[in-house]
Protein backbone atom coordinates (compact mmCIF):
# COMPACT_ATOMS: atom_id res chain seq x y z
CA UNK A 1 0.00 0.00 0.00
CA UNK A 2 1.33 3.57 -0.83
CA UNK A 3 2.11 6.20 1.76
CA UNK A 4 -0.84 9.30 1.70
CA UNK A 5 2.22 11.66 1.62
CA UNK A 6 4.04 10.23 -1.58
CA UNK A 7 0.51 11.15 -3.75
CA UNK A 8 0.93 13.93 -5.86
CA UNK A 9 -0.67 17.13 -4.29
CA UNK A 10 -4.02 18.33 -6.49
CA UNK A 11 -2.80 21.49 -7.83
CA UNK A 12 -4.70 24.91 -7.55
CA UNK A 13 -4.06 26.60 -10.70
CA UNK A 14 -6.52 24.36 -12.59
CA UNK A 15 -9.56 24.77 -10.13
CA UNK A 16 -12.47 27.70 -10.84
CA UNK A 17 -13.39 29.53 -7.90
CA UNK A 18 -17.02 30.06 -7.18
CA UNK A 19 -15.93 34.22 -7.04
CA UNK A 20 -14.97 34.26 -10.80
CA UNK A 21 -18.24 35.96 -12.99
CA UNK A 22 -20.53 33.34 -14.96
CA UNK A 23 -20.38 33.45 -19.05
CA UNK A 24 -22.71 35.64 -20.34
CA UNK A 25 -26.16 34.21 -21.41
CA UNK A 26 -26.28 33.54 -24.88
CA UNK A 27 -29.23 34.69 -27.00
CA UNK A 28 -30.67 31.34 -27.12
CA UNK A 29 -30.23 30.54 -23.51
CA UNK A 30 -32.03 34.37 -22.95
CA UNK A 31 -34.81 33.39 -25.41
CA UNK A 32 -35.63 30.07 -22.97
CA UNK A 33 -35.23 31.25 -19.93
CA UNK A 34 -38.95 31.44 -19.25
CA UNK A 35 -39.51 28.11 -20.97
CA UNK A 36 -37.66 26.60 -18.13
CA UNK A 37 -35.67 23.41 -18.52
CA UNK A 38 -35.25 22.23 -22.59
CA UNK A 39 -35.66 24.32 -25.43
CA UNK A 40 -32.08 23.67 -26.41
CA UNK A 41 -33.62 21.88 -29.47
CA UNK A 42 -36.48 24.16 -30.59
CA UNK A 43 -33.33 26.88 -30.66
CA UNK A 44 -31.52 24.86 -32.69
CA UNK A 45 -34.51 24.60 -34.96
CA UNK A 46 -35.16 28.71 -35.65
CA UNK A 47 -31.55 28.87 -35.62
CA UNK A 48 -31.83 26.81 -38.73
CA UNK A 49 -35.34 28.09 -39.78
CA UNK A 50 -33.44 31.63 -39.48
CA UNK A 51 -30.30 30.14 -42.38
CA UNK A 52 -32.64 28.99 -43.97
CA UNK A 53 -34.51 32.21 -45.03
CA UNK A 54 -31.32 34.59 -44.96
CA UNK A 55 -30.22 31.93 -47.78
CA UNK A 56 -33.90 32.42 -49.55
CA UNK A 57 -34.82 29.41 -49.62
CA UNK A 58 -38.56 28.54 -49.66
CA UNK A 59 -38.04 25.76 -47.39
CA UNK A 60 -40.22 24.90 -43.96
CA UNK A 61 -38.19 22.36 -41.30
CA UNK A 62 -41.91 21.83 -40.11
CA UNK A 63 -42.67 20.25 -43.79
CA UNK A 64 -39.41 17.99 -43.48
CA UNK A 65 -40.04 17.09 -40.09
CA UNK A 66 -41.30 14.08 -41.60
CA UNK A 67 -38.99 12.78 -43.86
CA UNK A 68 -36.04 14.02 -41.44
CA UNK A 69 -38.04 11.68 -38.58
CA UNK A 70 -38.40 8.75 -41.22
CA UNK A 71 -34.71 9.04 -41.46
CA UNK A 72 -33.67 8.56 -38.32
CA UNK A 73 -35.92 6.16 -37.59
CA UNK A 74 -34.29 4.09 -40.84
CA UNK A 75 -30.82 4.36 -39.47
CA UNK A 76 -32.02 3.63 -35.89
CA UNK A 77 -33.37 0.33 -37.10
CA UNK A 78 -30.03 0.03 -39.12
CA UNK A 79 -28.48 -0.08 -36.04
CA UNK A 80 -30.56 -2.24 -33.87
CA UNK A 81 -30.23 -4.60 -36.87
CA UNK A 82 -26.56 -4.82 -36.92
CA UNK A 83 -26.37 -5.26 -32.94
CA UNK A 84 -29.29 -8.41 -32.88
CA UNK A 85 -27.60 -9.51 -35.51
CA UNK A 86 -24.84 -9.81 -33.96
CA UNK A 87 -26.84 -11.00 -30.49
CA UNK A 88 -27.91 -14.22 -32.97
CA UNK A 89 -24.85 -14.86 -34.44
CA UNK A 90 -23.12 -15.06 -30.49
CA UNK A 91 -26.13 -17.46 -29.32
CA UNK A 92 -25.95 -19.97 -33.04
CA UNK A 93 -22.11 -20.54 -31.65
CA UNK A 94 -23.18 -22.36 -28.75
CA UNK A 95 -24.00 -25.87 -29.60
CA UNK A 96 -27.78 -26.97 -29.52
CA UNK A 97 -28.74 -23.41 -29.07
CA UNK A 98 -29.36 -22.37 -32.36
CA UNK A 99 -31.38 -25.41 -33.37
CA UNK A 100 -33.94 -24.79 -30.44
CA UNK A 101 -34.00 -20.89 -31.90
CA UNK A 102 -34.61 -22.19 -34.99
CA UNK A 103 -37.55 -24.68 -33.89
CA UNK A 104 -39.17 -21.85 -31.83
CA UNK A 105 -39.04 -19.64 -34.66
CA UNK A 106 -41.05 -22.41 -36.96
CA UNK A 107 -43.13 -22.57 -33.91
CA UNK A 108 -43.68 -18.87 -33.92
CA UNK A 109 -44.38 -18.73 -37.91
CA UNK A 110 -46.61 -21.84 -37.56
CA UNK A 111 -48.75 -19.49 -34.70
CA UNK A 112 -48.65 -16.38 -36.65
CA UNK A 113 -49.95 -18.53 -39.99
CA UNK A 114 -52.90 -20.25 -37.95
CA UNK A 115 -54.40 -16.47 -36.33
CA UNK A 116 -53.20 -14.52 -39.18
CA UNK A 117 -53.63 -16.23 -42.27
CA UNK A 118 -55.71 -18.83 -42.66
CA UNK A 119 -59.12 -17.04 -42.90
CA UNK A 120 -59.57 -14.47 -45.22
CA UNK A 121 -60.96 -12.05 -42.76
CA UNK A 122 -57.94 -12.63 -40.43
CA UNK A 123 -55.92 -11.60 -43.88
CA UNK A 124 -58.21 -8.69 -44.61
CA UNK A 125 -57.62 -7.57 -40.61
CA UNK A 126 -53.99 -8.03 -41.14
CA UNK A 127 -53.58 -6.05 -44.50
CA UNK A 128 -55.58 -3.22 -42.84
CA UNK A 129 -53.48 -3.15 -39.91
CA UNK A 130 -50.14 -2.63 -41.97
CA UNK A 131 -52.26 -0.13 -43.97
CA UNK A 132 -52.90 1.95 -40.67
CA UNK A 133 -49.09 1.24 -39.74
CA UNK A 134 -47.47 2.24 -43.20
CA UNK A 135 -49.97 5.83 -43.19
CA UNK A 136 -49.05 6.13 -39.82
CA UNK A 137 -45.61 6.14 -40.73
CA UNK A 138 -45.26 7.36 -44.05
CA UNK A 139 -48.24 9.60 -44.47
Amino acid sequence: MQDMKDMPEPSRAGRQTSDAPSAAPTPASQKDEGRGEGGEFQALLDLLQGWIDQQGWSLSLKSLGRPIRNLFLLIAALVVFQLVSGIAEALNSIPLLGNALMLVGLAQIAVFTRHNLLRQSDRQNLRQRINTLLDDTFG
